[in-house]
């Protein structure tokens, strides 16, 4: 695998709140760290050497301790605090950044190998009239797409979507020359970003990497297809 940074938004206080009608706060930081748990596991499978983990706040002692089992010679994690919203840390941290750029979500309590792989083989840039129509929903994809083919190394944006229409993850080629902008269906701004910017923009369809955990019925999907602590974690706290 080429050299990227990857790096994952981390909220560790009061995360997770549309949760609250099915779990408590304590249960919720309890989520949200098994479910980065899960992240970084499969991020280390997929060969990813470094990540980084932007948090908003200092994080708890139990996510500490996970962190530094996880953390080794060939998988490092390291911890950067940034107070701002998540726009402007995120934004923040691809200005600071040289060579390509992995964005990962926490809550991606199921994740694949195979999709961090679709999400960083550079042989998906070869292969973009088939990648965009997977969800080629608007137009200004193929025009990007047809305006910017004759480059020798376009720029390339890759998205994974949420199922309600957010981001995912992200893969930047060239991240200090463009801007996120979450929240809201942040999946379709960034592909007008891209086209303001001239990247390619990709579109990686897959349901275990659309399976973000925002709502009491979203965590169904983990009881459905989950495996793990975190699987044995829902199916207690959920059981009647």
């Amino acid at each position: 695998m080429r050299a990227i940074k990857t790096v994952i938004p981390f909220k560790p206080d009061n995360p997770k709140s549309r949760l609250s009608p099915v779990l408590t706060e304590e249960k919720r930081k309890a989520f949200v760290g098994l479910s980065l748990q899960n992240v970084l596991a499969v991020l280390k499978e997929s060969g990813i050497k470094q990540v980084d983990i932007l948090s908003k706040s200092a994080l708890d002692k139990s996510d500490e301790n996970r962190l530094a089992a996880m953390s080794g010679s060939d998988f490092e994690i390291k911890i950067l605090i940034d107070e701002s919203d998540l726009n402007t840390a995120v934004n923040t941290y691809l200005k600071s950044s040289e060579i390509p750029v992995l964005i990962v979500m926490a809550d991606l309590a199921l994740l694949k190998k195979e999709d961090v792989e679709a999400m960083t083989n550079p042989a998906a840039m070869n292969r973009e009239s088939a990648f965009v129509s997977a969800n080629c929903e608007s137009e200004f994809i193929a025009a990007s797409v047809s305006e910017t083919k004759a480059a020798a190394c376009p720029d390339i944006v890759r998205i994974a979507p949420g199922k309600d229409g957010g981001t995912n993850m992200m893969y930047i080629s060239t991240p200090a020359d463009f801007e996120v902008n979450y929240y809201g269906e942040s999946c379709k701004k960034h592909q007008e970003e891209a086209l303001r910017r001239s990247f390619i923009c990709e579109i990686h369809k897959s349901f275990y990497a659309a399976a973000d955990m925002d709502e009491p019925s979203d965590l169904n999907d983990i009881l459905n297809h989950g495996s793990g602590e975190i699987f044995e974690f829902i199916s207690k706290v959920l059981k009647p």
